[in-house]
């Protein structure tokens, strides 16, 4: 089923807004996606859209204009730092800028009057070619402002949408509520599932340590939430899991790799207090999810990724070991500019994830390294070649980025003031200064080829 098609009973909630208590219903949902989708241009092609995103109604109702209008749209956070904005803008030049902030102003764009929240139209006709089946554009990498972005279609994103909602066993009586950024596939994928299952969905801005998320979530009957490792670590650090949310019935993990220590805790609280928690691994190329943990195995499995999503397969490099997965959520391809836009087809529903596994006898998979030079932040995937491209830039100096899951290390040479980088590297990316680490040193390690030599870096952790 199309989910952005709303297709449920129009009389039925949609969605609620945490704060003020507001509810809209399927039928209104509907009929306002479609004045927005009514304002945004025609020009006789497919337009490229951004939708400036936050966890509240009005993003939802662009997002699923933009959905219906077939056009193509790149979904970018509120937060994102203004000049990492700008980027995305002069390397993508969007024809429309659609934001929910009333401050909001972009050079280049003219506002629309109407009876709708900002939307601005560029004033330059662009004759770039948008490939028809392009529907959603995600970075990977939003944080460090990288213009990479994957090319997903609306196929990829119905897919995983039902693929969730099967194995989670999502119905209309479910009522999940924004923990992430719409902005971010994991997030977007909450909302997608959910929609596809015709269930209630409470839209917060608060964060998950807020009191007011935990009373929004008693107050609207809350069934799930979706975290990434460091805010599960922070919640059970807290004790709040284990005091309230009484409306709970799943909870689920993703983006990053969770100590096991802390999933036996999760597993221990979810069987005390009648939840099912799923550990789910996936990227944004698969549009969100790859794998997941039954629930009723995840006591003999921890510390495995599981097994394919329904709809998809996963294989192992027979010479690499590298795991790689086969499915209709599997993205087009990626994109570094516009004219890549125009690009069709280039994975054939097959993604080589970079990430190293083994299987166990059972079938379930367990990841073991990575081939790739990224690492995951409180959910958020960073490039390392892209960090250090920023850093050495902005320093004018020899950087080298390394790191674990919970750490970005950022070697420097004959820095005097390394506290400042620090202090910039939290500010530019919205990280907490105990996720930075900068290491000051006479001379960076190389290889024979005169390369940076990450190997011995590894040893400064």
């Amino acid at each position: 089923m199309d989910f952005w098609r709303l297709s449920h009973s129009s009389k039925q909630v949609a969605a609620i807004d945490s704060r003020s208590g507001r509810h809209w219903t399927y039928g209104k949902l509907a009929e306002d996606s479609a004045r927005v989708q009514s304002a945004l241009p025609k020009l006789g092609r497919k337009t490229l859209g951004l939708l400036v995103t936050r966890n509240c109604y009005e993003s939802l109702v662009a997002y699923l204009a933009a959905l219906n209008a077939g056009c193509a749209l790149i979904l970018l956070d509120a937060n994102l730092n203004s000049s990492l904005l700008e980027r995305f803008l002069a390397v993508y030049r969007p024809d429309w800028i659609f934001g929910v902030q009333e401050q909001l102003r972009f050079p280049g764009y003219r506002r629309f009057t109407g009876d709708h929240h900002p939307l601005f139209i560029s004033e330059e006709i662009q004759d770039i070619e948008v490939h028809r089946d392009v529907a959603l554009l995600l970075s990977t990498s939003g944080s460090t402002g990288s213009p990479k972005l994957v090319r997903l279609t609306l196929r990829n994103i119905a897919a995983n949408a039902a693929s969730i909602s099967e194995y989670l066993q999502l119905n209309p009586q479910e009522r999940p509520i924004t923990s992430l950024p719409l902005s971010y596939s994991y997030g977007l994928s909450v909302v997608n599932s959910h929609l596809h299952a015709g269930a209630a969905i409470v839209f917060s801005e608060d964060g998950a340590l807020r009191r007011e998320f935990w009373e929004a979530v008693d107050r609207y009957g809350v069934t799930s939430f979706a975290g990434v490792p460091y805010t599960y670590q922070l919640l059970l650090q807290a004790g709040l899991l284990s005091k309230r949310g009484d409306s709970l019935r799943t909870l689920t993990q993703a983006g990053g790799r969770l100590e096991e220590r802390f999933i036996k805790e999760l597993y221990r609280l979810a069987i005390a207090r009648g939840w099912k928690f799923f550990v789910m691994y996936g990227q944004t190329e698969a549009t969100a999810r790859i794998s997941y943990v039954p629930f009723d195995q995840l006591g003999s499995k921890i510390g495995s990724v599981g097994i394919a999503v329904p709809g998809g397969s996963l294989r192992l490099d027979e010479d690499t070991a590298e795991l790689i997965y086969s499915g209709p959520n599997v993205m087009l391809g990626y994109a570094e500019c516009r004219s890549d836009l125009a690009k069709g087809d280039e994975l054939h529903g097959i993604l080589h994830t970079g990430d190293l596994a083994r299987r166990d006898d059972d079938g379930y998979l367990y990841i073991v390294g990575r081939k790739k030079r990224f690492l995951k932040l409180f959910g958020r995937r960073f490039n390392l070649d892209d960090v250090e491209g920023i850093l050495s830039r902005e320093f004018e100096s020899t950087i080298a980025c390394y790191g674990r899951d919970d750490l970005l290390t950022i070697a420097v040479e004959n820095c005097l003031r390394p506290e400042l980088i620090s202090e910039a590297v939290c500010k530019m990316f919205d990280l907490p200064r105990v996720a930075v680490r900068v290491v000051n040193m006479e001379k960076l390690p190389i290889t024979i080829n005169g390369k940076l030599d990450y190997q011995r870096l590894a040893y400064c952790l």
